[in-house]
């Protein structure tokens, strides 16, 4: 190799390196967006999410393409992805309102895009420490800014529901429930750096951002308060898993035995009772447990009836908001009589609008992603937040109708990737003996 051709090796090696750092820094940006806007559910905020989700995109195919080379530690999950990200787009094409599902459709890209963008870019430690400063920085606007409007400090240009901030707190998103559901994704990520941190000059303010996001779930009067609890916690069994995996598997099978009785009391009388009596403390106050479960199966109707017309390919992506109100039931009462703007459950929602095939890839997508991971604290923190995501998808949509939620959660989830090993360095060669020439 001539010095002309190495000089020129060397200039397009740095130049792909700041093209992959400004991806990178663009998928950061994008993670900021997605819950700093309004949870990116509506207007500006949702079609920012789909700008910035595809310059991501546009900005990892050009530093992939000055590299030369693709660096994917989980390619079957990549294809996996990618081929859910085609079937959305396919769906689009042929929906009944076909804007709407464009619409869409570029939510999933962005969402899913930027995942895949920081799984093939954050190889080394300095790149997944942006990443995570990125979440933390984030988090910590996100509590504050509901900490503000808990003192009557409202943003200009938001939109705000009745009872803000008197009753209910949303922080930056439109919606309490949507507010508490990415909070699940700050409790999972703050319990995962303080277990996996050496104490040092973070260890207060991510304590105190853990604290915040808390604090601050319990004036949502959500859902998924006690998720943002059990988020917290979860991340100490996948500490285990990477301390001592059999006290992993101990914790794992000791959490679900919990988890299953929790459920059969709640559909006893008696349980039914006792939580009613002491949901208060938990900041759950507008409705009880048989209120909830009556209103989720109302919800629940339409996505199963949308899925029984469309079982394979589902009415498309994007069209719940039209497609459901075909589905209401005669005489229609109470919540079904009312306008529902999602399924209020991942499992319906995907189902409903992308049909079998579509949840299919998506669950296969989740599945796989748990495969080569590593225990960095993003990694780590990924697969503590999906089985809470998971639990939450069996009555609320966080992961298929809240944008703002979508991003951070795949990019966790689908983005986290073990650190690329550093080459060993060549130990240097031992001098020669010298040689005697005595006689």
């Amino acid at each position: 190799m001539t010095p002309t051709d190495t000089t020129a090796s060397t200039l397009r090696a740095r130049v792909a390196r700041s093209a992959e750092w400004l991806a990178l820094l663009a998928a950061c940006l994008t993670i900021a967006w997605g819950p700093l806007a309004q949870g990116s559910a509506f207007g500006w905020g949702f079609s920012g999410l789909i700008l910035l989700g595809s310059v991501t995109v546009a900005l990892t195919l050009i530093a992939t393409g000055l590299r030369g080379r693709l660096d994917l530690p989980n390619p079957l999950m990549t294809l996996s992805a990618l081929a859910f990200l085609g079937w959305v787009w396919f769906s689009a094409s042929g929906a009944p309102d076909r804007l709407e599902g464009l619409r869409w459709a570029g939510i999933w890209t962005a969402a899913i895009g930027t995942a895949l963008s920081v799984h093939a870019l954050a190889r080394t430690h300095a790149r997944q420490q942006t990443v995570l400063t990125a979440f933390l920085l984030t988090g910590g606007a996100a509590v504050t800014l509901a900490l503000l409007q808990g003192q009557g400090q409202l943003i200009p240009g938001f939109t705000y529901l009745d009872g803000v901030p008197e009753k209910i707190l949303t922080g930056p998103y439109f919606h309490p429930s949507h507010y508490s559901g990415y909070l699940i994704t700050v409790a999972a990520l703050t319990s995962t750096v303080l277990l996996n941190t050496r104490p040092g000059w973070h260890t207060l303010p991510v304590l105190a951002l853990a604290a915040g996001a808390q604090y601050t779930n319990l004036f949502t009067d959500g859902s998924s308060i006690p998720a943002v609890m059990l988020a917290a916690g979860v991340p100490v069994i996948v500490w285990a898993w990477k301390h001592r995996p059999w006290a992993g598997v101990t914790l794992s099978a000791a959490a679900l035995a919990a988890a299953a009785w929790v459920v059969i009391t709640l559909t006893t009388p008696a349980g039914q009772a006792q939580f009613n009596a002491l949901k208060g403390q938990f900041g759950i106050e507008s409705q009880s447990l048989e209120g909830f479960v009556q209103g989720r199966e109302d919800i629940h109707w339409f996505g199963v009836s949308m899925w029984e017309a469309h079982q394979y390919r589902g009415s498309g992506v994007g069209q719940w908001g039209t497609e459901y109100q075909r589905y209401r039931p005669e005489p229609a009462e109470g919540i079904a009589s009312t306008y529902v703007n999602y399924a209020h459950s991942d499992a319906l929602q995907v189902a409903a609008e992308l049909g079998l095939i579509g949840a299919a890839l998506l669950a296969f997508t989740l599945l796989i992603s748990l495969i080569g991971r590593g225990w960095t604290p993003l990694a780590m923190t990924g697969a503590a937040a999906l089985p809470v995501y998971l639990f939450t998808g069996l009555y609320d949509s966080h992961l298929s109708a809240i944008p703002g939620t979508m991003t951070g959660a795949y990019v966790l989830i689908l983005g986290a990737r073990a650190l690329r090993p550093v080459p060993p360095t060549r130990p240097e060669a031992p001098a020669p003996a010298p040689v005697d020439l005595s006689f």
